[in-house]
């Protein structure tokens, strides 16, 4: 017998429970009195001889509209099980798996069975069986859905004598039906391959009835037998060759670049025969890094795509922690700092007075972060539908929006320099950002994730690129969970009044503290400044200035009181939006690499550098994206690492997409990046790019430059 789990519900009904919450799934218990599946142990036999193999089958009669799953669930369910207890000296085989179909759930593909199935298991009576009845029990457990998903399980038995054989005509004919729709092992002259072709895994298959062509072979899909290795609700395109097929599948996780292991399934397609289609199932196991069936060119190009892909191995629920995390680590990155220390200044101030109100600030600060990111979100989709391409840090490619944030950080520096106080002498100029308050925690969250926007922190990456190329529904979720990341620890302690005992008492001390707050604020303001001058030449940066020396004018005119203080201050105010406008509409020019041993980057440059045998590595980057400036500052002007891009020949290439560039959008989309940073590393022997990680490290990179050389010394 096969040892049934301790706590099933532990090891299956949780995790199922907990993964179809996250897709807004009701996840319910039912009464068993009323199961979706009525499950039943037939037998082929109903007397069987001693030394006999005979079998017997778990069959399942399943409500209409609902399914089972088979051994790979697909995105989300759980296998059916079956566990026997046998009389003593009887065997029992493995369980017989018929062909699944697909079931797709919104953003979801999965695999299973509807109607009636049965799991067919081969038992082995033993020769010194005894005549006489004999009694097989089962456990069986099961995952059934429709829009809900309900755990069930059985206990079932099955009465055989043991004598001389006789069929059981009922129980036959359902295990025959599971045995003629089990997949059967590829016929000796078929071979097939699996290897890597660029973002694309590549499933080939020659020989057999596989090679009759277009004309006789349709409707081919493959189910692989164990998750992850493809994205199931991805398309599956057939690609035929005078020799066979090939199709083209998105990789998941545990797909190698290069396929350096077996990865079995099950091939099923319709084949002609005398006129008539039949479907079969075969098992195949294809010979990793081998491509069976010559193709033209045509069957890699990319053509017909409209956006990103996901990156490979992301599902829902990886794209959901993923998001989390990386909101998450957005605390730490340094264009939040600023921001989130006035976030934390206020969690001090709140330390001891009215738990109710923290807690409520907390909240709204929360649902300013969290409302910004769907907004982002929002506006991701929306340009998406206008044919725009939809990447991450798009707003700060709008001088005007980088002229306003400048604006706001000097504004934030000046109040917490004291040259002003919000809400009082100067309320509603540069708005009431002040996170004591209500719209101020709101408004602190909301200039969080602005400023956010710019890094894209370990984990988002994936998020990213896995949200933009979902349906509306689906991505906002993901951009929701960014925002719980970001705002989670700050609403974490503002709920835990023992945290917010461990905070430092208020004091003449967070004057001070506040002081040197204003100098992080100034410090941005002079980043975004920077990109303003690169995205708007010098012209961009004297208005932005005449903007701050209109604003600190305004200001002081404004304390300075009487009728003419406040005209002055009016007219200040007047100037700072005359020289935002005037920002607004300058155009954004060309940008020069800040490396000049960075060439400009062009799709016709990366080809000729391939011809000639170079290996290239390609910068996609933008000055208002902070993790890029710290890769170029630190990784990339490592002393080793230059020295391994000129031992190589490293050809050096850098795309700028500080300013809009439709090219270099469609290049991001072509590779799957939500965004900039992004990495190419292309082979001296030609081909597809290896992309690095968004936070590169001098061994990430120093392994690139060697795989890709290396390539080249086997190509040759």
């Amino acid at each position: 017998m096969t040892a049934r789990p301790d706590l099933f519900r532990r090891y299956v009904l949780a995790p199922i429970a907990c993964a179809l919450a996250l897709a807004g799934l009701a996840q319910a218990q039912w009464d068993n009195a009323d199961p979706m599946v009525d499950a039943s142990l037939v037998s082929e036999r109903e007397t069987v001889a001693p030394g006999e193999t005979f079998h017997i089958a778990l069959h399942q009669d399943i409500t209409p509209g609902w399914h089972t799953y088979w051994q790979n669930p697909g995105d989300s369910g759980e296998p059916t099980r079956l566990y026997l207890t046998l009389p003593e000296g009887w065997q029992a085989g493995e369980l017989i798996w018929p062909a699944p179909a697909t079931y797709a759930l919104g953003p979801l593909t999965n695999y299973g069975y509807a109607d009636e199935v049965s799991f067919p298991v081969a038992v082995t009576v033993p020769e010194s069986a005894t005549p006489g009845s004999v009694t097989i029990e089962a456990e069986a457990t099961w995952l059934v859905c429709e829009e809900i998903c309900i755990p069930e399980d059985a206990e079932l038995a099955l009465t055989l004598t043991v004598g001389d054989s006789v069929s059981d005509r009922a129980g036959a004919r359902l295990i025959d039906t599971a045995l003629e729709r089990a997949p059967v092992a590829a016929p000796q002259d078929v071979s097939a391959g699996l290897v890597r072709a660029g973002d694309r895994l590549q499933l080939s298959v020659a020989g057999g009835p596989f090679a009759a062509g277009e004309s006789g072979v349709r409707n081919v899909y493959f189910f692989p037998h164990q998750g992850g290795l493809i994205e199931h609700s991805a398309d599956q395109e057939a690609v035929f060759a005078p020799s066979g097929l090939a199709l083209r599948l998105a990789p998941g996780f545990l797909a190698g670049d290069p396929v350096d292991e077996v990865h079995p399934g099950v091939l099923t397609a319709e084949f002609r025969d005398n006129g008539r289609w039949q479907s079969r199932a075969y098992t195949i196991a294809p010979e990793p890094g081998l491509q069976v069936v010559e193709l033209g060119a045509a069957a890699g190009s990319e053509t017909g795509r409209t956006g990103p892909t996901a990156p490979p191995g992301i599902s829902l629920w990886q794209a959901v922690l993923f998001a989390l995390l990386g909101g998450l680590i957005l605390n730490l990155m340094p264009c939040v700092f600023p921001i989130l220390s006035m976030k934390a200044l206020h969690l001090v101030q709140k330390r001891d007075s009215d738990p109710a109100q923290a807690r409520m600030l907390g909240l709204i600060f929360g649902a300013g972060v969290i409302s910004t990111f769907l907004a982002l979100g929002a506006a991701l989709v929306v340009a998406r539908a206008a044919g725009m391409p939809d990447l991450w840090g798009f707003q700060l490619q709008v001088p005007g929006v980088v002229a306003g944030l400048v604006l706001l950080m000097f504004l934030i520096g000046l109040n917490f320099l004291g040259a002003f106080e919000v809400g009082t002498s100067l309320q509603g100029v540069g708005g009431e950002v002040n996170p004591n308050t209500r719209a101020g925690s709101f408004l602190t969250g909301v200039l969080a994730v602005f400023v956010a926007a710019p890094c894209l922190a370990p984990f988002m990456a994936g998020a990213l690129a896995f949200a933009i190329a979902q349906p509306p529904a689906i991505a906002l979720v993901v951009f929701a969970c960014l925002g719980i990341g970001l705002a989670l620890p700050f609403v974490a302690v503002s709920f835990s009044p023992g945290l917010l005992a461990r905070l430092p008492r208020p004091g003449p001390w967070m004057v001070r503290f506040k002081q040197v707050l204003a100098f992080p604020m100034f410090a941005v303001a002079i980043w975004l400044i920077w990109v303003l001058t690169l995205q708007t030449g010098a012209t961009g940066m004297v208005w932005m200035l005449v903007a701050l020396l209109a604003t600190g004018f305004a200001i002081w005119a404004w304390q300075a009181g009487g009728s003419l203080g406040r005209v002055s201050g009016v007219l200040g105010v007047a100037l700072v939006a005359g020289a935002l406008v005037m920002t607004a509409r300058l155009e954004p020019g060309a940008q020069a690499s800040s490396q000049t041993d960075f060439e400009v980057w062009s799709p016709e440059r990366v080809a000729q550098l391939q011809s000639e045998g170079r290996p290239v590595f390609v910068d996609f980057t933008a000055a208002w994206c902070v993790t890029c400036q710290v890769n170029k500052l630190g990784t990339l002007s490592d002393r080793d690492v230059r020295e391994a891009f000129d031992t190589a020949g490293m050809a050096l290439l850098r795309a700028d997409f500080t300013n809009r560039d439709p090219v270099i959008a469609a290049a991001l989309e072509t590779h799957g990046s939500a965004g900039v940073p992004m990495y190419l590393v292309y082979p001296t022997s030609g081909g597809e790019p290896q992309k690095l990680p968004p936070l590169l490290t001098e061994d990430t990179v120093l392994r690139a430059i060697r795989a890709a050389t290396a390539n080249g010394s086997d190509a040759s």
